[in-house]
């Protein structure tokens, strides 16, 4: 009969939990792998098929919003998010949803219609002025993204 030592049968058991681990980690149905996107890293702001605003991973935020008192409510404004290889995918998790903020307020509102999508708004006029609206994506009470301000501009009158 064989003798196994006892470094040898340490050796085994170490070897089979390193492989259970690697298994169990691989089938973990609450691994990251299981989304179909990456982390959001940027965004896009879109408007009747056009791309108004933007912010792509890692560079600043270009674009901006300009609106009259004589024609207060933008057309229907719809967000993407951009992963780190720059697709875009709007999350399908309850957990997740949309936040904003105004630097100032008083001037330009943020509405959202549950018919429009959690992913879509509009912005309406309210007064003339300048201000910068940050755009949050936030999941479960925290945000995975803020956006660079965004320029906000009301003018009176369309002239």
């Amino acid at each position: 009969m064989k003798k196994v030592s006892f470094l040898s049968a340490a050796k085994a058991v170490l070897t089979l939990f390193i492989f259970a681990g690697i298994l169990t980690a691989c089938s973990n149905s609450t691994s990251s792998d299981d989304h179909d996107h990456g982390d959001a890293e940027g965004f896009r702001l879109k408007m009747n098929g056009q791309t108004i605003v933007e912010q792509l991973p890692e560079q600043d935020l270009t674009g901006e919003f300009e609106l009259t008192l004589d024609d207060p409510e933008t057309d229907l404004i719809t967000i993407y998010f951009i992963d780190h290889d720059g697709e875009e995918f709007q999350p399908e998790e309850d957990s997740y949803s949309l936040a904003y903020e105004f630097e100032e307020t008083g001037i330009a509102e943020f509405e959202q219609h549950a018919e429009d999508g959690k992913w879509s708004f509009h912005l309406h006029a309210e007064a003339e002025g300048i201000t910068d609206l940050r755009l949050m994506l936030m999941h479960n009470g925290h945000d995975d993204l803020t956006s660079q301000g965004i320029h906000v501009h009301v003018e009176a009158s369309g002239q």
